[in-house]
């Protein structure tokens, strides 16, 4: 199997440098499994990896997208299956936060009738009329498990559940149930702080975010990206872009915060019962590296 193993966890847990040790360890190529950092130039508000660990090891799926482009866990799989084709003799570690693609990876796809753009359209129009909460709040009715690491600004996944629901008389969370082209199960390692600690991490780099340059990141990608774009979607940039005062950006930074904290939150729960893994206490756990490493090896 080209892919060895897989990290997961919350986002802030500290997945990247656990991640790239072993890569340079195992001689093996990085696969970014995350939603958000698949589009190029929105770096330091979604996390992207540093340059130093880019140029370290190589990554994948990270900063390649054209912000206005649509990104759904079956291009994530097809983009990865081609991957895997075109490398058959390289090492890979799939390591993000986003769930569902690694999921769909492994156990393969829903196998959803095609929907009819109408309904989509349709859905999007209510979305104008009525606003993006009342689409957030209509999704989770009518399909609470597939809402479960959802956030409000995720308004393809929102729309993508009402549209299953609307067009097929079926839970999106119900097709999930019948898959197919899947890559097989991978060993999965879940790492894991406690929430205090956890916390701590995703104020504390939140705020490393800002002193980064996050504002100015927002403002050069205002010039040239349209704000219809999917890539402005992640949290805190379109409320950053708005943002002129000072009282005004920190207002924005906390609320990115308690944003952060809640779909942290909501990862721990998925991961915790939705994919089978090996659990890496991080608070407890003294050389992750080496443990995981050892697991590995007694696979």
């Amino acid at each position: 199997m080209p892919i060895l193993f897989a990290i997961v966890g919350a986002t802030g847990i500290g997945k990247s440098s656990v991640a790239v040790e072993l890569a340079a360890r195992y001689g093996a190529d990085i696969i970014g499994v995350d939603s958000r950092q698949v589009y190029k130039g929105f770096t330091i508000g979604t996390a992207q990896p540093s340059a130093t660990d880019m140029g370290r090891v190589r990554h994948h799926m990270v900063n390649f997208l054209e912000p206005e482009k649509v990104f759904s866990a079956g291009d994530f799989c097809a983009n990865v299956k081609g991957l895997l084709a075109a490398n058959p003799e390289r090492k890979f570690i799939a390591v993000g936060g986003t769930g569902l693609y690694l999921q769909s990876l492994m156990l393969g796809l829903p196998q959803i009738p095609k929907i009819a753009s109408e309904v989509r359209s349709e859905i999007e129009n209510q979305g104008l009329s009525v606003g993006t909460d009342s689409l957030f709040k209509m999704a989770h009715e009518v399909d609470p498990e597939a809402m479960v690491n959802v956030d409000e600004h995720n308004l393809q996944r929102i729309v993508r559940v009402l549209e299953v629901f609307h067009a097929t008389g079926r839970k999106l969370s119900e097709w999930q149930k019948q898959r197919e082209g899947g890559i097989g199960r991978l060993p999965v390692f879940w790492l894991n702080r406690s929430r205090e600690n956890l916390y701590a991490r995703i104020d504390a780099r939140v705020d490393k975010m800002l002193a980064d340059g996050w504002q100015d990141e927002v403002r050069e990608l205002a010039k040239n990206v349209p704000l219809s774009a999917p890539a402005w979607q992640s949290l805190g940039y379109r409320e950053l872009l708005q943002a002129d005062t000072a009282g005004q950006i920190a207002a924005v930074v906390d609320d990115v915060k308690k944003k952060t904290r809640n779909y942290a939150k909501r990862q721990l729960t998925w991961f915790r019962w939705q994919v089978e893994s090996v659990s890496v206490d991080l608070d407890r756990t003294e050389d992750p590296v080496a443990a995981i490493a050892k697991e590995v090896g007694n696979a």
